[in-house]
């Protein structure tokens, strides 16, 4: 995983649609150029992105888990790239968590 792949996953998951022009601006410089390219200023910029709290699932008795992961890297970037599938950012624990609960209902439907 790169900075410049994660950055990339952001531009085309429109993660910067609320900012500033400037944010998706620089973003694309560092795809284009690496993100070392990009003055300390710049990537200063960038970095509160560049991290995600888990958003947590919910069991099917209604409780949060109130997963508290921060996520960074291809961690961040697979749940940028799976966020629409499974209705939030989540860690690897949490799709696991929330796979199981799927599957747990499809046994108990087929029953």
């Amino acid at each position: 995983m790169s900075t410049e792949s994660l950055l990339d996953a952001m531009l085309k998951h429109d993660r910067f649609h609320n900012q500033n022009k400037m944010v998706p601006g620089l973003a694309q410089r560092a795809v284009d150029n690496g993100f070392d390219s990009l003055t300390a200023k710049q990537q200063a910029v960038l970095e509160p992105f560049l991290t995600e709290k888990c958003d947590g699932v919910t069991n099917p008795g209604g409780h949060h888990n109130d997963c508290q992961v921060i996520l960074v890297g291809d961690d961040l970037e697979g749940a940028i790239e799976n966020e629409m599938y499974y209705g939030g950012l989540l860690c690897p624990s949490c799709v696991d968590e929330k796979e199981h609960y799927k599957a747990e209902w499809e046994r108990i439907q087929r029953e």
